[in-house]
């Protein structure tokens, strides 16, 4: 009799140690499930963010990993079928980084790297990407920097201020042009 219950523990026991670690395993499992990114940015991307940063100096807020929808919606009314399929190919991509004012953060333009393919052809920033095509016409200027292990801040700087020049505002008034008037040539004052 005393050995049927040790057997009995020692099944028992067997079964515990069993459920517990099935329970142990299928946690790691959950666990594992998941992994943690170290870096917000790639090695390539860290590299530039340090050469942009020297760039724009205390000029601009760098942000990183922006999602083109957050910048760029669709107009409800008046887009063409071609218009809604080219913001449909880049509703799921991230700029890369976006610049913006330091005092209300407003976007001043968009940032993305591209590399070469070995054919020597972009393979990001070919004249067909829809990305170019919708950026311009939301009128959000886009800066398009080629990927490399080495950049130059004075022109990244250059490409970024002819990004975001504007162009200079002309008034046109109702009436058409107005010339100057002068009401009485006695205040006329001429400069020997």
């Amino acid at each position: 009799m005393n050995w049927l219950i040790l057997v009995g523990i020692a099944a028992l026991a067997a079964l515990l140690l069993f459920v517990r670690s099935s329970s142990r395993s299928s946690e790691k499992a959950r666990k594992s499930a998941y992994r943690r990114e170290d870096f917000l940015f790639s090695s390539e991307e860290r590299v530039f963010f340090f050469a942009l940063k020297q760039a724009v100096g205390d000029d601009y807020e760098i942000f990183g990993k922006i999602p083109v929808i957050e910048l760029i919606s669709q107009r409800d009314e008046g887009a063409s079928d071609g218009a809604r399929k080219a913001f449909e190919q880049v509703g799921d991509r991230c700029f890369d980084f976006v610049l913006c004012g330091k005092t209300d953060l407003s976007v001043a333009c968009a940032l993305e790297l591209y590399e070469h393919s070995v054919s020597g052809k972009r393979t990001a920033a070919t004249p067909a990407d829809p990305l170019r095509a919708v950026c311009d016409a939301a009128g959000l200027p886009l800066v398009r920097i080629e990927a490399g292990p080495f950049y130059d801040a004075m022109e990244i700087k250059q490409n970024i201020a002819s990004a975001v020049r504007k162009e200079p505002l002309y008034l046109v008034e109702s009436d058409g042009r107005k010339e100057p008037r002068i009401s009485s040539i006695e205040d006329i004052e001429f400069d020997p």
